[in-house]
C-alpha cells in the first residue's frame, strides 16, 4: 500500500506542514529578509544561498511523458536551511511517483551549497558549488537503490536591471536496476531570466547531459515559464518544456510554490 510506504517520510511531511501553518499564520512576515531567490522551477540552480536563520521550502508537481509513458511526481520538495558562512544545507524528497496505475515513494537527497563569490563582486559572476547524494529511501520500483552523488558549479550574472543569466556545469552518477555500474554524466544548463515587473518574471532555458562512460548518449531539452512573487516570502511558478535531442522527455510541465520563514 502506498500509505504504508509513505509512513517512513511522515516526519518530513509533518515538518513541512507545520512550517506552512506558521507562515500563513502571519508570524514570519514581521522579519525583514533579503529578496526571495529559489532553485525552481528551472533546472539551473542559483548561486545564492539562504541566509543564516532562514529556511526555504520549494515544492511542486511535475508531469512528464516519454515514448507514451506518463509519469506524475508530487510533491517533489527541497528544504534549504541557512547555516551561515555562505553555506546552506539541502534536504530533498521526490515525493510520490505514479506510472501505469502504480504509485510509490521516490528517493530522498541531502547535500549543501557553498557560495564562493557573492553578487557584490562587480564584473565577476556570482559563483557557488553544490554537492549532494541521493538516499535510497524510496520504494523498490521507484528508487535507484543506491547512493548517487553529484557535484555542480553554479554561475550567475546580472546583465541589467531586467535581464539575468545563470548557468551550471557538473557531473552526476546515476544508478539503475538494469545496469550493474552507474552511468557517469556530464550535466549542463543555461537559463535567461527576464523581469517583467516587480512581481512577475519569466525564464527560457536549455539543459541536458552527456554520458561520460558507456555509449556516450546525450540528451537536450528546452523549457520556459513564469514566476509570480505574491509577497516577499511567497512565490508561485508554472513551466513547460520538451526534449529536442536524445531520449529526453517528449513533454513535461509543472507548477509549484516556494516560501521562506525563520527557524
Amino acid at each position: 500500500m502506498v500509505f504504508k510506504s509513505l509512513s517512513r517520510f511522515r516526519v518530513f511531511y509533518i515538518l513541512t506542514f507545520v512550517l506552512l501553518v506558521q507562515t500563513f499564520s502571519g508570524v514570519v512576515f514581521a522579519q525583514v529578509v533579503p529578496p526571495l531567490i529559489t532553485d525552481r522551477p528551472d533546472q539551473t540552480e542559483s548561486a545564492t544561498v539562504i541566509p543564516r536563520g532562514l529556511i526555504q521550502i520549494e515544492t511542486g508537481y511535475l508531469f512528464s511523458r516519454n515514448s507514451g509513458l506518463s509519469t506524475h511526481e508530487v510533491p517533489g520538495t527541497l528544504l534549504r536551511l541557512g547555516l551561515g558562512l555562505r553555506t546552506e544545507l539541502r534536504v530533498g524528497h521526490d515525493g510520490v511517483i505514479g506510472r501505469k496505475n502504480s504509485y510509490g515513494a521516490g528517493d530522498s537527497s541531502i547535500g549543501f551549497k557553498l557560495n564562493l563569490i557573492d553578487s557584490s563582486a562587480g564584473w565577476r559572476p556570482e559563483f557557488a558549488v553544490l554537492a549532494n547524494t541521493t538516499l535510497p529511501t524510496g520504494d523498490a520500483s521507484y528508487s535507484s537503490n543506491n547512493f548517487d552523488p553529484n557535484i555542480l558549479l553554479s554561475f550567475a550574472h546580472e546583465l541589467s536591471s531586467n535581464f539575468s543569466l545563470g548557468y551550471n556545469v557538473g557531473a552526476n552518477w546515476k544508478s539503475s536496476s538494469e545496469k550493474i555500474d552507474r552511468d557517469a554524466l556530464f550535466v549542463y544548463s543555461l537559463a535567461f531570466g527576464r523581469t517583467i515587473n516587480e512581481r512577475i518574471a519569466a525564464f527560457l532555458e536549455v539543459f541536458g547531459n552527456r554520458q561520460i562512460n558507456g555509449l556516450r548518449e546525450k540528451t537536450t531539452s528546452v523549457d520556459g515559464g513564469l514566476v509570480f512573487l505574491l509577497d516577499d516570502t511567497f512565490q508561485v511558478d508554472i513551466y513547460v518544456g520538451r526534449g529536442i535531442i536524445g531520449v529526453a522527455d517528449d513533454v513535461f510541465f509543472g507548477a509549484g510554490v516556494s516560501l521562506r520563514l525563520p527557524y
